[in-house]
């Protein structure tokens, strides 16, 4: 599965109502406003989400990039090279949930305190 596969999987998981359309899959937040969420990417492989809050009358209200070394420690993938990995590339990929948690957490900021936790 790729890593915008995945994500996609991970969205409607907590928010079957979100849509998702070319590159983004968007959310519907309190107060009128939109999350927009896209893979983002770095040395040409994809590492982390780009958050963007839209408010439907003014425009975007905020941006955020959450890559995957954002992560605590201990939520980061495992690796997977090997033994020779001080030799190869290595590039482990990115924990997709414990990114999506992330998330989550920044979202909340934009719901209101009494709204229902998804």
């Amino acid at each position: 599965m790729t890593f915008w596969q995945e994500l996609q999987t991970a969205i409607r998981e907590r928010h079957p109502d979100a849509i998702c359309l070319g590159g983004a899959c968007y959310l519907r937040l309190d107060g009128g406003n939109l999350a927009k969420v896209e893979s983002a990417s770095s040395g040409g492989y994809y590492d982390g989400l780009r958050l963007t809050v839209l408010n439907r009358l003014s425009g975007p209200v905020d941006a955020v990039s959450l890559r995957s070394w954002d992560l605590p420690h201990r939520k980061r993938s495992e690796s997977t090279c090997g033994e020779n990995a001080g030799w190869d590339i290595c590039r482990p990929s990115p924990d997709i949930s414990a990114l999506w948690e992330l998330a989550e957490e920044y979202l909340r900021l934009f719901r209101e305190p009494d709204s229902e936790m998804r």
